[in-house]
């Protein structure tokens, strides 16, 4: 028994094998029918929009955040630079009434 354990204990007739290979052939010549209901297209569109509106959301908040941070980079620059002028001018005033 142990020689042919992958032999069958019942034999298989010709017309039993012939059958299934016939059953075979016409399982893969049927193909797949993929079959989309209106409440799936529905879900996945209301799913769609809403996941984008959330990220637009976020898309506008970070750029306002972006922007009010540059503005004060902006005026933190300009103090820095009016400052520096004030000093600046000052002394340049001083060595102007020593050169006249």
């Amino acid at each position: 028994m142990d020689e042919f354990r992958h032999t069958p204990i019942i034999p298989i007739s010709e017309k039993d094998l012939m059958e299934n290979q016939r059953k075979i052939e016409e399982r893969n010549r049927k193909g797949y029918y993929v079959e989309i209901k209106k409440d799936t297209i529905y879900f996945y569109s209301i799913a769609f929009l809403t996941l984008g509106t959330i990220f637009y959301t976020f898309l506008m908040i970070n750029e306002k955040q972006m922007r009010i941070k540059q503005d004060l980079d902006h005026t933190k620059v300009l103090r820095t630079k009016a400052s520096a002028g004030k000093f600046k001018g000052a002394g340049i005033l001083e060595e102007r009434k020593l050169l006249d």
